[in-house]
Order: structure tokens, then sequence, then C-alpha cells
């Protein structure tokens, strides 16, 4: 089985170019012919299948393995700049200073359009093909209303922008910072979201305009990007406005405030079209589409939460249940779970962007649901990591104590994400627990340092993909 992650998407901006990724799958269309024509016989090479790919592109039904659409990374003895293209999708899309782009964008495109029901997907081939929904969008007039309407079916069938406007229309004025913090799975690797007062200080402390310029663009988590990936979109049909945001700078002093321009409200349009995600009035209530695959990402134990997940889901769209309940229908599908971690989990299905109605100690999903397929070549039942059995026991003593910083046991088993570890344990000392300070981290600095009255402490975070030190580390 091919690994794919489709659900959560990153760098993909351009409708134009999602128009354009969805109608290579229709037959004799201007983007179809101009690749078979001009842009894979000049820009492929034979060796990287380019005969291959004009053939495929040339079926009555056109079905491509995902390989060929995505191509391959940078090859030994190239760079990213001067990669040569090898994927049907690098020809479609335009670079900044050559015809095509590398694997990444490629692929992002092709989880966007899969992910809002544009392209289907066939786990056991590991191939695309166009939708009824997809060929109604490629078909249409550019800027009709035809298009606009297809969008709007495809957009709302995607829970996290169901998630981001919820919370637009709730709070009003929200930066990708607040936005991020609250969207995605809960305390779990693969969304990770940098803490605005972080981001206050390193403004207040930044002496030159552009110090803060490069804060604000590299400093983000992977659900801060999902969040300015998702608005870019928003903003593209006209339902959502970026506008800055003044916050009061460090310890809520209103007379120092600080602007942060990756800041977003819903327009008119928006407003208007949150009538959608509840089905209020003589607002029809679009299905939303769960992939599999959407329900983890970077966990090692990704297969298993996505089947329990999967699993709670499907009961709860079925009937009202209590965690109990839940965690006897889990039961019989192999799967034992406390209630704390169903509980979490439940409150994780709202911040992805599902509706979920609580009434006394029942839960529901309100929304109707689509796409959601376990694995037929699954042909062994995961199992639950180490890493999530320490964190079902920890999660019975945090009563008092955000089960976002569970996250921490994730980053800490991953050599890969030294920054975001060192962020998470200052937040966890500074929010939760009263201290002062803060992440210093950076070459020859302490990676935290707090403070309480009198005392202090300096920490050294040290993240290893198996949990253990190096012996030269060990020894320090």
């Amino acid at each position: 089985m091919a690994e794919r992650t489709f659900g959560w998407v990153q760098e993909a901006y351009t409708l134009d170019n999602l128009k354009n990724v969805v109608s290579v799958f229709v037959p004799d269309s201007s983007i179809n012919r101009l690749l078979k024509m001009d842009k894979i016989p000049r820009l492929i090479q034979e060796e990287d299948k380019r005969d291959e790919f004009i053939k495929e592109l040339d079926q009555e039904e056109i079905r491509i393995p995902y390989t060929h659409l995505k191509g391959k990374g940078t090859p030994k003895g190239y760079t990213r700049s001067n990669a040569p293209c090898s994927g049907i999708i690098q020809a479609v899309l335009p670079g900044q200073r050559k015809e095509y782009q590398s694997d990444w964008p490629a692929d992002s495109f092709l989880r966007w359009a899969v992910s809002i029901g544009f392209l289907d997907y066939d786990r056991t081939s590991d191939e695309c093909s166009i939708s009824d929904l997809g060929r109604q969008y490629a078909k249409a007039e550019a800027g009709s209303k035809e298009e606009e309407e297809v969008l709007k079916d495809a957009l709302l069938s995607y829970p996290p922008v169901c998630r981001v406007l919820s919370l637009l229309m709730k709070e009003g004025h929200m930066t990708k910072f607040e936005i991020g913090a609250r969207l995605g799975f809960i305390g779990e690797a693969g969304f990770t979201s940098i803490p605005q007062s972080m981001i206050l200080e390193g403004l207040a402390a930044a002496q030159e305009k552009e110090e803060k310029t490069k804060l604000l663009q590299d400093t983000e988590g992977t659900s801060d990007k999902y969040v300015r990936t998702i608005c870019s979109w928003l903003i593209s049909v006209g339902w959502v406005r970026k506008t800055p945001k003044e916050i009061p700078g460090l310890y809520g002093r209103k007379e120092e405030t600080e602007v942060i321009p990756q800041s977003y409200q819903l327009t008119l349009k928006g407003r208007t079209i949150c009538n959608h995600i509840t089905g209020v009035s003589r607002y029809k209530k679009v299905p939303k589409r769960v992939m599999w695959d959407m329900l983890a990402t970077k966990a090692a134990d990704r297969e298993y939460l996505r089947n329990r997940r999967a699993h709670i889901i499907s009961c709860l769209e079925k009937s009202p249940l209590t965690p109990l309940q839940i965690q006897e229908y889990l039961r019989q599908k192999g799967i034992e779970e406390e209630a704390e971690t169903i509980l979490d989990d439940i409150k994780s299905l709202e911040n992805i962007g599902l509706q979920v109605q609580k009434t006394r100690d029942t839960y529901r999903i309100t929304d109707e649901i689509t796409g959601l397929l376990f694995p037929e070549t699954q042909s062994y039942l995961p199992v639950k990591s180490q890493v999530s059995i320490l964190k079902d026991y920890l999660r019975s003593y945090l009563s008092h104590v955000d089960h976002k910083y569970l996250i921490l046991l994730d980053l800490g088993f991953d050599g890969t994400s030294d920054r975001d570890y060192e962020i998470q344990t200052a937040q966890l000392l500074t929010a939760e627990l009263s201290f002062l300070g803060g992440r210093l981290g950076d070459t020859r600095k302490p990676d935290v340092c707090i403070y309480y009255e009198d005392n202090g402490l300096i920490i050294d975070n040290k993240a290893y993909g198996k949990g253990v030190f190096p012996s030269h580390q060990a020894s320090r």
C-alpha cells in the first residue's frame, strides 16, 4: 500500500493551477493537448517515461499512477533549481525561473485536488482519475456562476476549510497563529503551532523592520502553514480578506502594540457561506469529505490512529453515544481505549472541522460523511505505539493541563523537531506553570531559560529518534 497523506495541504495556492491539474484528466482539453503535443515531448526525457506519459494522457478514461503524476525528487548531481522535469503535474505548474516545478508542489496540488473531491484516488492501484465534480469544475467557464457553485461545494466539503471559517465567524479577526493553535489533532506530531506570545516576544526584541519581517515569514508551525494555505483559497473565492491585526505587546501593555500581517476576517460573502456549514434556514448543508489518510499524519502509529478515529466517526455518525458506549464499540472492533483518549479524539474531530453535537453526556456527528474508506489492502490490524500508550497513561493525570502538551512526547522522539520541542517545553512551563522566561535556542545559547521569583532553570532539550541519548551526549 502506497503511503499518502491526503487531507492536509501546504504550499498550493492558485486556483488557476488547480484547474489545470484537474483538466489534465479531461481527454483533449487544452491543457491535456498542450502536455501531449508540446510540454512532455520537450521537457521530459525518454528514460523518465516520456512516451508512457503521453500514452496515458491519450486514453478515453484517464487513470494515471500517482508516481507518474508527482514525478521524482531531485536526482543525485542536481539541485532543486536545475533538476529535470520527471512528472506530468510538474510540467503543468509554471515555475519562477523555469517552465515546470519540482515534485513537492506537484504533490501539494494533487493532495488539494484529491482532498476536495476533484480527483478520485484508488488506493489499491495508487492511481488518480477525475471525479464527476472535477469534470464539472474543469469544464466550467472561468469566472462563471457554475464554476463558483462547484468551488463552493468542493471547498465546503473539506473539513479544515469549515474549521477556519467557523473560528473566524466566532472570533471575528484572527492571526494564523491563533487559528493554527485550534486546528488539527490535539497533542500530536504533524500539528504544531507557534505560540503567539513567542512571536510577540520576538517582534518586541527585533531592532530592525527587516528582522520583524523575517520572523513573521520564517517562523510557523505545521498547523500555521495549513491555515495560511487554506486562507489563500478563501481569499481567492472572496470569503475571507487578509487584514493585519494589531495586538497588545509583551504582558498586554496597550501602549506597546505589535502587528501581525497574516491575519484574517470574514467578508460579508464569507458570513453567508458559513450558513452552509450548519445548514441553517434555506442553506443546504454540504456533506463532509473525510479521507482515512487525514486522520493522522506524522505519528509513528498513524495507521492505528486513523483506524481508531475512523471507527469513532462511523459510530457517531449513526447515533448519539456516551464515551463508554464508544469504548464498547471500539472494543468490538478490536481496539481497547480509555474514555479520556476517546474524548480527546472527539475534540480533535471538532478541531479538524466536523460538527459534533453534545447532549448531556452523549456526542453525535451531525455532518453527512463521504469518502471514509478503510484500506482494502490492510492485511493486519495496526497496533498502538509505546508513545501513544504513554500518552494514554498521562491523560488520566492531566486534569488541569491542556492535553495539547502531549505533543512533547512525539517531539522528544523526533530528532528533526528540535525547535518545536524547545518551543513547546518553554510554553508548557510559562503558560501552564507560572514560570517566566522562554526559548532562547540558536548557537551558543541555552534551549530554554525560565525562572520563578529568585529561582531559575536552564534547560537543554534533547530529542532522539529512539529516545536514547548517544554515548557522547549522555556523559555531559
